[in-house]
């Protein structure tokens, strides 16, 4: 009788041996699959916020370039922008637009 019990338990453990071990390697590859997930989705993120602050300071730049000013609350907001789009990555043409917008005359509107 002893003999048949500790044949069960070995089986028994056995088994739960085996549906721990799977249930950890599904875990781990739900895991890796949402970290690709997320990787991605920040990637588009970022890149979502790069194209809108690009867009925000091309606008700028045009219309503080035709009135040959900038008030400094405007100024400020662009510098913010424009250091935000330089830290996510975003490429040199917006340095040019920064580099006109350093000539305008900053006023206190």
């Amino acid at each position: 009788m002893g003999y048949v019990i500790s044949v069960i338990v070995s089986v028994v453990a056995g088994v739960m041996v085996f549906i721990i071990q799977s249930l950890l390697k599904d875990n781990k590859r739900l895991r890796e699959g949402r970290k690709e997930e997320n990787i991605k989705k920040e990637a588009a993120i970022q890149n979502g916020l790069v194209c809108l602050l690009r867009i925000q300071l091309i606008e700028y730049h045009s219309k503080y370039m035709e009135l040959d000013g900038i008030p400094s609350y405007a100024y400020e907001n662009f510098e913010l922008a424009y250091k935000a789009y330089k830290a996510l990555g975003g490429n040199g043409m917006i340095e040019h637009m920064w580099e006109d917008i350093q000539e305008l005359q900053i006023s206190r509107r």
